[in-house]
């Protein structure tokens, strides 16, 4: 935890984080303030981690994961290593550094200026709230036992102790329990509302409780392997929150996704994974989406100008992967009908999402079958959730969509490697010493 405490509040607002191994950097643009304030505020802190949240799921951690949910393949340089598993731990130093000096410790800041002058900025405590939730969500599905409780303390803690996957995860069901309350209630006539500041939703509360509602969903199903009654407490938060508007962060030409970057500066990955096999053989309409295949933009083959334009957001949670979760908990509490329902809408969801006409898929593809429901479920949400690290948790605690592994003997890795910077600096990482499957996740089967 040395790097944060290094970085300063308005330091870390405005830091250029490298989101890529090799050093490179892919964060230009989006954490430039042109009114160089002097004061640390919300409406100062919430775009930057915001921004860098974005840039975290579309760089390393998307791309490591679309690796492991075999999205893409790793074609040249650094790439060709990490298509066989072979990371070390200098390889998640940035996006540890990114998801916590650049992005946590600014959610942790806003709820502390929130706490010390309460009703003032009450809908950036609950967007923060939310956020930490999911960056947190985020850190413990790829390292397990994470760093929370006192992670930010600053000099008044410099080796922070590990909580335990199970303790982080009833951390986020407590933070996003607090921010719907929060967001409930009439903030009364002083409190600031984030407006332009907020890149995502725009300071809409009513938006960011739903999301609320959809993630508390996503966490619960996660703990399935745990124990089964997390798929009644999923499906309540489905039903209690609704339906979503598509958390998005924008990009543009001044400051470009992170997709753009990577393949304007690196380019060492093939779009030719599984997902996309199958979605050829299926004749998918969204294939000519994801792919750009008659190369008018970047060149035939590669990511389709959907995700790598300059212009391209990156998404947090969609509508149709909030029903999804809806399919899977039905499926698991016996409602058959429920879960037929569900995945009819979830993949017409996505279609709509992309832009594309999915009659005839599914026609074809939309019913399910006795015995394969599951299978089926994940299949559709991984084909549909497409860079989306979420897939990754999906495929380690359900199995589906079952791949083949990239080497001969050697599994799919199942976590991540913690960073050299824990197991340099930070006394209390006792299990820094780990490799890309141990030690275990909590929610494993």
């Amino acid at each position: 935890m040395r790097t944060i405490k290094l970085m300063s509040i308005l330091a870390v607002v405005i830091v250029l984080i490298t989101s890529q191994s090799c050093k490179n950097g892919f964060l230009e643009g989006v954490n430039d303030n042109p009114n160089s304030p002097s004061e640390v505020t919300p409406r100062v802190l919430l775009p930057g981690a915001e921004g860098n949240l974005a840039y975290a799921l579309g760089g390393d951690l998307g791309r490591y994961t679309a690796l492991m949910t075999q999205y893409v393949t790793g074609a040249s340089r650094q790439f060709a290593s990490y298509n066989s598993y072979v990371f070390t731990e200098e390889d998640f130093n940035n996006l540890w550094n990114n998801l916590y000096a650049a992005t946590m410790k600014n959610y942790f800041t806003i709820i502390q200026i929130e706490e010390a002058s309460p009703g003032n900025y009450s809908i950036y405590d609950g967007i923060a709230r939310i956020l930490m939730a999911y960056t947190i969500g985020l850190s413990t599905d790829v390292w397990g036992d994470i760093p929370y409780d006192e992670a930010f303390l600053g000099n008044e803690q410099l080796h922070a102790p590990y909580n335990t996957q199970e303790e982080v995860y009833n951390r986020i069901q407590s933070l996003l329990d607090v921010a719907i309350d929060e967001m409930s209630n009439d903030p009364g006539d002083d409190f600031d509302v984030p407006d332009a500041n907020d890149f995502i939703y725009g300071g809409d509360a009513a938006s960011w409780i739903s999301l609320a509602h959809a993630l508390k969903a996503r966490f619960y199903i996660h703990l399935i392997n745990v124990d089964p009654g997390y798929a009644q407490m999923a499906l309540d938060e489905i039903n209690a929150g609704g339906p979503i508007a598509d958390a998005e962060y924008p990009f543009n030409s001044a400051g470009p996704g992170p997709w753009y970057q990577y393949i304007e500066q690196r380019d060492d990955i093939a779009y030719d994974g599984s997902c996309l096999q199958l979605m050829q053989t299926r004749d998918d309409p969204r294939y000519g989406v994801y792919v750009d295949v008659n190369g008018d933009y970047w060149g035939p083959g590669y990511l389709g100008p959907f995700f790598s334009a300059d212009n391209s957001p990156v998404w947090l949670m969609t509508e149709f992967e909030r029903k999804f979760i809806e399919a899977e908990a039905r499926f698991r509490t016996g409602d058959a009908a429920g879960a037929q329902t569900a995945f009819t809408e979830a993949i017409q969801a996505s279609m709509d999402f992309y832009g594309v006409d999915g009659a005839a898929y599914i026609a074809a593809n939309g019913t399910l079958n006795a015995g394969t429901e599951l299978e089926q479920i994940m299949t559709e949400k991984w084909i549909a959730n497409f860079l989306n690290a979420e897939s990754w948790v999906d495929m380690r605690r359900t199995g589906f969509p079952a791949l083949t592994s990239n080497v001969p003997g050697t599994p799919i890795p199942t976590r991540f490697v913690y960073p050299t910077n824990e197991r340099l600096y930070n006394s209390n990482a006792t299990n820094a010493e780990s490799d890309m499957y141990s030690p275990k996740l909590w929610w494993l089967p």
